[in-house]
């Protein structure tokens, strides 16, 4: 999939240089210059990625995605490329075949000047780094308080894509009237105690994904006075959870921490609904029915 976003964007005239017949990005290091596969000669500008993971006890899976792309000094330059690359992985969310959606947030740029060189001219290029976040399922068991703010988002904006609700292609890319957002569980503990209910009381973290920092607010609000206005959100065992704190910051990393924070309050029944069994079964009959 990174292959694919990298190889079908447009770096310009003349573009990437070719090897074997596509363009030249590599996962790894790069071909050899001597190698058959540069065919026409011209072997610069070429790109070539590599991807760390690491586990993330929150997000199950994080890394980081390195992609170095390298010119000669009478051809492109890495400045030219390294904003195309940043377009086409930044603000995409992903959706491998049976993993987790993930998305990709720039971290920094890096010039560097190689020691290769090349009969005529040295190697100069930069490294993009990004940080990989993943987007793991939230559902946990009934009553769910996360199903239900995703289930409640779905009913009230279909529009906006849910992820962990909606079937995503292979790309999203979030726009100005069709954002996404993210619920996960940031933690929970138990409150109050009745006879028949334990109450819960958890922060649930909402992450709103569209182009811009003044569209992302838009819909901000609009989530916030929605919610506000309502004061709870029914769940899918027609429980009412309450919404007793409603927090937003624009300014969160919509990747990492969400933008809309919400103090929720719901209950789990203690007792399942009893019903007396019918322990001994015996059967009588009258005079008349023995005679």
């Amino acid at each position: 999939m990174l292959y694919s976003r990298i190889s079908g964007a447009e770096y310009g005239s003349p573009g990437l240089a070719s090897f074997d017949g596509a363009p030249a990005i590599f996962f790894g290091p790069c071909p050899e210059d001597t190698d058959q596969g540069w065919k026409d000669g011209r072997q610069y500008p070429r790109i070539s990625y590599s991807l760390d993971l690491r586990g993330d006890p929150e997000r199950q899976t994080a890394g980081t995605l390195y992609v170095d792309v390298w010119c000669t000094e009478d051809g492109p330059a890495p400045e030219d490329v390294e904003p195309v690359l940043r377009a086409v992985l930044c603000g995409v969310i992903m959706a491998p075949e049976g993993d987790n959606p993930c998305s990709f947030a720039w971290q920094a740029s890096q010039t560097f000047q190689s020691a290769r060189e090349t009969k005529t001219d040295k190697v100069i290029g930069v490294t993009v780094t990004f940080d990989m976040i993943a987007f793991p399922e939230q559902i946990t068991s009934d009553p769910d308080p996360v199903l239900a703010m995703m289930k409640f988002i779905r009913d009230e904006y279909p529009e906006i894509t849910v992820i962990g609700q909606n079937t995503l292609p292979d790309f999203t890319e979030p726009s100005e009237e069709h954002p996404a957002v993210y619920f996960r569980l940031d933690g929970y503990e138990l409150g109050r105690e009745t006879h028949t209910v334990a109450w819960l009381e958890g922060v649930i973290a909402c992450h709103v994904f569209a182009p811009g920092a003044s569209t992302r607010q838009r819909w901000i609000r609009a989530l916030v006075d929605n919610l506000s206005r309502r004061g709870e959100v029914i769940m899918l065992d027609t429980s009412p959870m309450f919404l007793r704190r409603i927090a937003a910051d624009n300014t969160l990393d919509p990747l990492a921490a969400g933008q809309i924070r919400l103090g929720a309050t719901w209950g789990i029944l203690k007792y399942p609904a009893y019903a007396h069994g019918i322990n001994h079964v015996g059967t009588s009959a009258t005079k008349r029915q023995q005679q």
